[in-house]
């Protein structure tokens, strides 16, 4: 193994942005990779023991808590998504700060498990964005000023809106992926707005890529960046300044929900039901399936939950609690083993350990490596179906209807 890949790969995740490591300002943490640098962090807890505080959170959503500096941001949907609800609380005492509201009469179409709040805010320390299907994309400053608001249309696909905004050098950008060319409303699209102000700074079209509700990454390569989008039958590389399309690479399935990682030079795509994951080197321009790809596995790809890049491995789960932890480096097997109960959650990592959070509120914390070991099982006894935020030593849980503050040697 390369020295420079083993720098990269045992730091966990390549960072992208100067956000602080304390914070988890975006779906999936600073680096899209869902990896926390810090330590320690929690390994046990149950509905009572350590945990900090729990606060009710209105309404329902799927969608992951941000934490900000002093901040928490989540979003939820009340009466059938004709509300959707920005919530910003305290981050050390949970207590609500305040809530904004956006009314939607004619919310898109959307899944039992998405409903009308699947999408993660993204905030750059100063201000949040959310972005709500047919009610569109808004953006407010800490204090709950409402910023700019933005509208794409109406919005048509089979399982709703889950794709989450991304921030990039004072821009935001959104994943407008749907089956418009099939309702003859308009087809998928990417797009980014001036975060300051809400103005479409560039807006590519995107025909035929209706099936993805996976969020992208920004990822480095030699002195530029690229955005990296997984969708319907290809991974794609754009220049996130200017929307131009840079290169593909074929081989995704027709339904993708699973948001890529970075790390080493690699970007790792899966996709299922039981589909394939891909390890493909950014960079060149047109198609580049077989000149850019690293390696290719037929199997094992999740229908919803995003991988783990983390210390040199690439951890995969599904929905059926199957983990597969395969060498980053060239994709061979390392383990295969079965979790418990079923899962929508993506996992997160850090501190030497994986934390996997099934339907039911257990989460099985395992020791990071190549021996499979789990460390602990934690039981909220309430559903879930979002991802932690890890900051500042803790682990944000959202329920069904509450949020959980976990953090070590806190309540009775």
């Amino acid at each position: 193994m390369a020295e420079g890949w083993r720098w990269l790969v045992l730091a966990g995740a390549l960072p992208l942005a100067c956000t602080a490591r304390e914070d988890w300002p975006r779906w999936r943490g600073p680096d899209g990779n869902a990896v926390s640098g810090e330590a320690p962090l929690p390994l046990s807890w149950s509905a009572t023991r350590n945990v900090a505080w729990k606060v009710s959170i209105p309404g329902e959503g799927a969608s992951s808590p941000i934490v900000s500096g002093d901040r928490i941001f989540l979003t939820s949907s009340l009466e059938d998504g004709t509300r959707r609800v920005l919530h910003c609380l305290d981050r050390e005492t949970g207590r609500r700060l305040w809530e904004r509201e956006t009314r939607d009469p004619e919310p898109e179409r959307t899944s039992a498990l998405a409903g009308y709040a699947a999408s993660t805010p993204a905030s750059d320390g100063t201000r949040v964005v959310v972005l709500f299907g047919n009610a569109g994309a808004a953006c407010y400053d800490f204090g709950g000023r409402l910023q700019w608001r933005w509208q794409p249309g109406t919005f048509e696909s089979e399982l709703g809106l889950a794709s989450s905004p991304v921030l990039h050098r004072g821009l935001a950008i959104l994943v407008c992926d749907h089956d418009g060319d099939r309702f003859r409303s308009f087809d998928s699209f990417l797009i980014a707005l001036d975060l300051r102000t809400g103005q479409v700074a560039w807006k590519t079209e995107r025909p035929g890529l209706g099936r993805s509700w996976s969020t992208p990454v920004v990822v480095p390569v030699g002195d530029h960046r690229e955005l990296v989008v997984s969708a319907q039958d290809e991974l794609r590389g754009y220049d996130p300044e200017t929307g131009a399309p840079l290169w593909q690479v074929r081989g995704t399935t027709g339904w993708v929900t699973p948001s890529p990682v970075f790390g080493g030079g690699l970007v790792f795509a899966t996709s299922g039901k039981d589909g394939p994951t891909i390890a493909v080197r950014p960079g060149g321009k047109g198609d580049v399936t077989l000149t850019r790809v690293a390696w290719r596995q037929e199997r094992d790809g999740p229908y919803v939950c995003s991988p783990i890049l983390y210390q040199g491995l690439l951890y995969v789960h599904d929905e059926q609690g199957r983990l597969t932890c395969r060498d980053a480096s060239g994709g061979e097997l390392v383990y295969r083993k079965r979790l418990e109960g079923k899962f929508i959650a993506s996992g997160v990592a850090g501190d030497g350990k994986l934390y996997l959070t099934n339907e039911s509120g257990t989460t099985t914390v395992i020791r990071a490596g190549r021996t499979f070991e789990v460390l602990s099982e934690n039981r909220l006894e309430a559903e879930c179906l979002a991802s932690p935020a890890i900051a500042r030593g803790s682990m944000y849980l959202r329920t069904l209807h509450d949020l959980c503050c976990i953090r070590e040697g806190a309540g009775p």
